[in-house]
């Protein structure tokens, strides 16, 4: 019984320790963003699970950063840019990830972007992901086995 006691709190100290170096990467990440136009910059809003309800805080950087991940499906006239997720979900848990898009800018202004990005299979494995930027607007769907639904960000000043 004491030893089952011990190994939960060790386990508990550890987790507690651990867990909050998880965002460091994204808080430089977002502290250093610059404020542009276009796509790059700093994005914030929400995302929406369409399958389970489950919602959260989001937040994006979208720039150059130390490695680029592969885009799969590279599209002529497309651009390959890193966008860098943070998101929240009942708002104790959080994590980031970054994930490759090609983007294209339209004629009119939006600019239009796809990707993907390999999670955990506990996580959903693959997810797709498709989206425009108009202005200030941030709109996408994302798509894995597990899930489906979208972020809404506006871009911060």
């Amino acid at each position: 019984m004491k030893r089952a006691f011990l190994l939960r709190l060790g386990f508990g100290l550890i987790l507690m320790t651990l867990l909050p170096s998880c965002g460091f990467a994204f808080r430089s990440a977002w502290k250093n963003a610059p404020v542009t136009s276009g796509v790059d910059g700093k994005w914030k809003g929400t995302w929406l699970s369409d399958e389970t309800g489950h919602h959260g805080n989001l937040r994006c950087v979208v720039g150059d950063f130390d490695s680029y991940l592969p885009v799969q499906g590279a599209v002529k006239g497309a651009k390959p840019m890193q966008f860098f997720y943070h998101a929240t979900w009942k708002s104790i848990l959080s994590g980031s990830y970054k994930a490759s898009h090609n983007v294209q800018k339209q004629k009119d202004g939006t600019f239009v972007f796809k990707g993907e990005h390999k999670m955990p299979d506990w996580a959903g494995g693959l997810y797709h992901y498709e989206g425009t930027i108009k202005g200030d607007e941030f709109k996408a769907n994302y798509r894995c086995s597990m899930d489906h639904g979208t972020y809404t960000m506006k871009r911060v000043r």
